[in-house]
């Protein structure tokens, strides 16, 4: 504890203040009135919210020539200069406790306003450099040591090192580097919070070997820490009743604990956010850090958080463009894979379009001229989106080289059933295929899939053979059906994103909307039109649309 002997005292200094430090930063309190006073309820005059305050924990009173300290019966006591008192007088440099001697220390100061400035909102670099000209440091093995230049210069030096680092794990290793020198403790560890847990990022002793974490890290110092939005530190476990009982600290003979949470403050909103917990102990000897030490210790764990922050959002972006990148490539990939020319065909005309819903889609259409035939193909594979994309291009392959192979159409949709099943992609398929000859006879077999339009001139009708989806029930048996085309005639062939797309009322453009634009001649057309229909709602699936028209062998 720091004795009042170490101040020169300036008999001009009369104004009293009371300078702290808490997870919202340096503070400095003018005591004007005749009594202030301090606990955790919100209405008292000083507000500390370490949970050991009680809500109304003391006050300083004045009765025209002593400040004096008065506890009003807390809970867990009120301490000067280390010793648990009711009532005291107050002498420039006394520090004061609340409820724990590892709670925020209050120093009672007569000055005129020099030292931490507690508009500012954290730990400055100025501030501790008033405050250096007040503490002395003390000497301690592997801790930055000499007068209050030379620890200011090392500050800044630290600083630097942070600001140095350029990457995560640089900021990590320079950060437990610099408070393991200031601590003089044994080891250190960085924990980065994902997912809402607290997940190891770095570990190292004081001599610089990486540490894995182990069981005897206190996880209920690192709680008390996040609870309590500050610091959680005890330099002798021993001294301590609650925290010497704790399993980690007697199994392990912890002596001195640090638990600094890593914490971006919202400029506008004032909210904190957690990033991380710094977390240093040693097994060894007692920690006696001063004053000073700890603001160090708040300064680099601020300043580290900050730029912990702003990696982390540049991480975050970097991963994001790359992302962005390497979608666009697998999106020209697929285009790639799924892009087809139609084939020119003297007895009829094919007409194609595909629009995913995001970059990449589960939709694909295929076309095929034979000696004998045309064959075409539509599908829609569940889900959207990458997943739904990769497993859209595997079925393509596969039912492009066996249509080439002239395997029949059910041996095709009993194959691919067979492929999905087996393979466990939890994905299935709906699709239709279909064979048109010359003579205008048509074979197809419907997955599941929407049903093709038969347009006759004004008459519209579905063609009603259905079959299993491929993908959901192995060992399934396909079977095709039969009708035929006279010259004039069509078939569309469409996904599900045409019938469901909605409008903004809610209503679903349905197959009924599909027979209105079936009259339309232009794929081009048709698809536009449902844009219109849910405009301006976003598509929510992929659209495609296959148009077969057939107009006989020429004379």
């Amino acid at each position: 504890m720091i004795s009042s002997a170490k101040y020169k005292v300036n008999e001009a200094m009369d104004v009293p203040r009371l300078r702290y430090a808490d997870q919202e930063g340096q503070h400095s309190v003018t005591l004007k009135a005749a009594s202030t006073s301090i606990g955790r309820s919100p209405g008292q005059d000083v507000v500390m919210s370490d949970p050991c305050v009680s809500r109304q924990h003391a006050m300083i009173v004045n009765d025209g020539s002593v400040w004096t300290v008065v506890d009003r019966n807390s809970t867990h006591g009120t301490f000067l200069n280390g010793t648990r008192v009711q009532r005291a007088d107050l002498k420039h440099g006394d520090v004061l406790q609340l409820g724990s001697l590892e709670g925020s220390r209050i120093h009672f100061q007569l000055d005129t306003g020099s030292g931490l400035d507690a508009s500012s909102g954290h730990n400055s670099v100025s501030g501790l450099l008033s405050s250096m000209t007040l503490l002395a440091p003390p000497s301690q093995p592997n801790r930055p040591e000499g007068s209050e230049i030379e620890r200011l210069n090392w500050l800044l030096g630290a600083a630097r090192q942070l600001n140095a680092g350029g990457a995560i794990t640089e900021i990590l290793t320079t950060l437990l580097q610099l408070t393991l020198q200031l601590t003089g403790v044994e080891r250190g560890f960085v924990f980065l919070r994902e997912n809402g847990e607290m997940r190891l990022a770095l570990g190292l002793t004081a001599d610089g070997r990486i540490v894995d974490e182990d069981s005897t890290v206190s996880r209920r110092a690192m709680q008390r820490a996040i609870e309590s939005e500050s610091k959680f530190s005890i330099s002798d476990t021993t001294a301590d009743e609650n925290v010497s009982a704790w399993a980690s600290v007697m199994v392990n003979k912890i002596r001195s604990i640090y638990a600094i949470p890593l914490r971006k403050r919202d400029s506008k909103s004032q909210q904190t956010e957690l990033l991380g917990l710094l977390y240093l102990d040693s097994q060894i000897g007692v920690g006696n850090l001063s004053e000073v030490d700890h603001q160090v210790l708040d300064t680099i764990a601020t300043e580290a958080a900050a730029l912990l922050h702003n990696v982390l959002l540049a991480e975050e972006e970097y991963n994001a463009r790359r992302a962005r990148e390497e979608l666009e490539i697998a999106a020209r990939i697929h285009s790639g894979l799924m892009s087809i020319t139609l084939p020119e065909i003297p007895y009829a005309v094919l007409q194609a379009k595909s629009i995913p819903c995001l970059e990449i889609g589960g939709d694909f259409y295929e076309a095929i001229m034979l000696e004998d035939c045309v064959c075409v193909g539509i599908a829609d594979v569940s889900g959207k989106g990458v997943p739904a994309a990769i497993v859209a291009a595997t079925l393509q392959g596969i039912i492009h080289a066996q249509l080439r192979s002239r395997q029949s159409l059910p041996e095709i949709a009993a194959l691919v059933n067979h492929f999905l099943c087996t393979r466990n992609v939890g994905k299935y398929a709906t699709m239709v295929l279909l064979k048109l000859s010359a003579d205008g006879t048509v074979e197809y077999i419907n997955c599941g899939h929407v049903k093709p339009l038969l347009i006759q001139g004004d008459v519209i009708r579905e063609l009603e053979d259905a079959n299993p989806i491929v993908g959901l029930l192995a060992g399934a048996t396909y079977v095709s059906a039969r009708c035929k085309l006279h010259p004039g005639e069509r078939l569309l062939l469409a996904t599900d994103g045409l019938a469901e797309a909605e409008n903004s009322a809610g209503e679903c453009f349905g197959d009924s909307g599909l027979g209105t634009i079936a009259s339309y001649e232009d794929v081009a057309e048709i698809l536009d039109s449902v844009a219109r229909f849910q405009a301006p709602n976003e598509a929510q699936d992929d659209c495609t649309l296959v148009a077969i028209q057939y107009n006989g062998l020429p004379e």
